[in-house]
């Protein structure tokens, strides 16, 4: 029961991620024409992230990089 309710959250924050990026990307390619909803995420995002230290982003990226290889590499991919 853990087990599902752990996949559902982790599926759940990855959409959200997903969602995050492609709000970026679309305010990025669309500029002032992507809309209200698009920009304020992006605005949002582009604030979170000048508002952390240089080093802290950096190390985060890091962390989620190595367990990222380290996952691909113990577990076998699911299908």
């Amino acid at each position: 029961m853990f087990e599902r309710i752990t996949k559902l959250g982790w599926r759940v924050v990855e959409a959200a991620l997903l969602l995050v990026v492609l709000c970026v990307l679309f305010n990025i390619i669309l500029g002032k024409e992507s809309g209200a909803f698009i920009s304020s995420v992006a605005a949002n995002a582009l604030q979170f992230i000048q508002g952390m230290p240089p080093g802290a982003f950096l190390g985060i990226v890091l962390l989620l990089a190595i367990y990222w290889i380290v996952k691909s590499r113990i577990i076998p991919p699911t299908s």
